[in-house]
């Protein structure tokens, strides 16, 4: 092969070995990225025009969410004659829940891996693995980078109430603490080597960790009233930001110099992980993200088994079945206690009736959600419900039992706080036992929902093409908690738990059981259609 073959940039040199003739790492992302380019047409300014529109929905998102903070900020901001939670406090714990979902989303997705393709025709080639990852260890900072930096809005306008001189400090420290928890988790990565990694990865388990920390903290500081912090002085402020720079520049240091140690395999599942994650976000599709969040952190097997004696059909062995999934699974068993928290903080600590329902609604979600898993797992492979003896519409009805149970506790828990703070407590625990139901038919039709059909024309949208519909099969399931809540609604902000509100609730609890339960049916050919079926068939023979 002459020189011209390979092209001006790879010589051949007669006197070096076959595998110093292959192309480094970074010569071969250049031939993939010009190939790429000549196969796919794209054209540099249709670029510029799709990272416009994300970066501009993202900054129109980010200021509607600060004017919300904002007004939050100066609602509940403490006066002479009520003391309620100080927003500098509530800060810390905003601060706590980002941190923890950089050091999570940074554990679960990677951060480093390598797509199908690019595994499949970069990992078995003899260049050097130090030029290929290069890119990817780049975007690790940068994302941290971002999700700091908004985090750190979200802070100071908690912290501060409106912008001021301390805003931009604030906002460099998150920004370099996101940076350097991110690098921190990618050295974690390049750590582990070619060493097997374990199955629920330390970053993960540590940013579940401190996202459960702090809900559970405001509730703490909710009983605690401690008095409102002091935020740190200029120099203070500064010496923080060098210590914070001086580690992320270490961090990269050790980052960069370790590529070559993680292996294939670890390469190739972080990747897969991203791959579908990315597609999960691309869709819309909130089930889908979750699955994938999630897939790094289930058992390959279980631990220990159990007769189950009790189990005599197929009802008894779905409601089983669905515990036993809760069980398995700490994060969800975590991830309902710290929906109490959500829902209990806003109320204890004083705040606007408007926010302590919201806060409710968002808190008995989140526990509902925690209690579907078995659902979901069942729409994915829907081997699970056909398995069973028992109609579709069945095993839906079989299906809200372990959810419905569990709400109607937790509901009586929190809506007895409520009755205790605002007075006649068993008529609050009878409309929070009434309205239970309504959460768990609403987890149980977003489990069962359809995905959006990729089949029809597709419509432009912030993140890419996305089918039409998209939005709509995403509110599948909060759409008939709120509605179906609407008496609930009604008590918490006006009126009370009536006797009339009560028996409208058990209504729309009933519906709301009844809808979520339903299937429906496939269309059944008509006898022409069969016909013409049978005349093509025979046709083709």
């Amino acid at each position: 092969m002459s020189s011209t073959d390979t092209g001006d940039d790879l010589p051949i040199d007669e006197n070096v070995s076959a595998d110093d003739a292959w192309p480094t790492g970074r010569q071969l992302r250049s031939l993939t990225r010009d190939a790429t380019e000549a196969h796919t047409g794209g054209s540099f300014f249709e670029v510029i025009s799709e990272v416009y529109s994300v970066v501009f929905s993202a900054a129109i998102a980010l200021a509607v969410a600060l004017g919300a903070v904002q007004g939050l900020n100066a609602t509940i901001t403490t006066g002479p004659e009520v003391h309620t939670l100080d927003p500098t406090w509530l800060a810390v714990v905003a601060a706590l829940i980002v941190a923890g979902a950089v050091v999570g989303l940074a554990g679960r997705i990677g951060p480093i891996g390598m797509g199908g393709g690019q595994a499949v025709w970069w990992l078995p080639t003899p260049a050097d693995r130090r030029g290929l990852l290069r890119p990817r260890s780049v975007l690790v900072p940068i994302m941290g980078a971002v999700v700091g930096a908004a985090g750190g809005l979200l802070i100071a306008f908690l912290a501060l109430g409106e912008p001021g001189p301390v805003l931009g400090s604030i906002v460099a420290l998150c920004t370099l603490g996101g940076t350097a928890l991110a690098l921190a988790v990618a050295a974690g990565q390049v750590q582990l080597g070619n060493k097997r990694a374990a199955r629920v990865r330390p970053a993960a388990l540590i940013g579940d960790i401190l996202m459960a920390a702090g809900p559970l903290l405001g509730l703490l500081l909710v009983f605690v009233r401690p008095s409102p912090l002091t935020l740190p002085s200029g120099t203070v402020a500064l010496i923080a930001i060098a210590v914070l720079a001086v580690l992320v520049v270490a961090l990269l240091v050790r980052v960069d110099t370790g590529l070559n140690a993680i292996s294939g395999r670890e390469l190739r599942a972080r990747g897969a992980v991203s791959a579908y994650a990315a597609g999960a976000v691309t869709s819309v599709d909130t089930r889908e993200l979750g699955r994938a969040l999630s897939v790094s952190t289930a058992p390959d097997q279980r631990r220990r088994s159990a007769r189950l004696p009790w189990v005599r059909g197929p009802i008894s062995a779905i409601v089983t079945g669905d515990a036993l999934v809760l069980a398995r699974s700490p994060r969800h068993v975590i991830q309902i206690g710290v929906a109490a928290s959500v829902a209990l903080m806003a109320l204890l600590a004083g705040w606007p009736t408007g926010v302590n329902v919201a806060m409710l609604l968002i808190g008995g979600y989140l526990a509902a959600m925690a209690t579907a898993e078995s659902a979901r797992r069942a729409e994915m492979a829907p081997v699970l419900d056909r398995f069973f003896p028992i109609s579709a519409f069945d095993v839906r009805r079989v299906r809200i039992i372990l959810p419905g149970v569990i709400m109607v506790l937790w509901s009586a828990g929190v809506f007895a706080v409520w009755g205790a703070t605002h007075g006649s407590l068993p008529g609050w625990i009878l409309l929070g036992v009434i309205a239970a139901p309504t959460f768990a038919a609403g987890v149980v039709r977003a489990a069962y929902r359809k995905p959006p059909d990729w089949s029809k024309p597709l419509v432009t949208g912030p993140m890419g093409p996305v089918p039409p519909g998209v939005l709509l099969a995403v509110a599948r399931g909060p759409d008939l908690v709120v509605l179906c809540l609407i008496p609930t609604l009604v008590a918490l902000i006006a009126f009370g738990p009536t006797f009339v509100l009560v028996w409208l609730q058990a209504a729309t609890s009933a519906i709301a059981f009844a809808i979520a339960t339903h299937v429906k049916d496939e269309k059944k050919p008509s006898m022409m259609e069969r016909a013409a079926d049978a005349q093509k068939a025979s046709g083709a023979r």
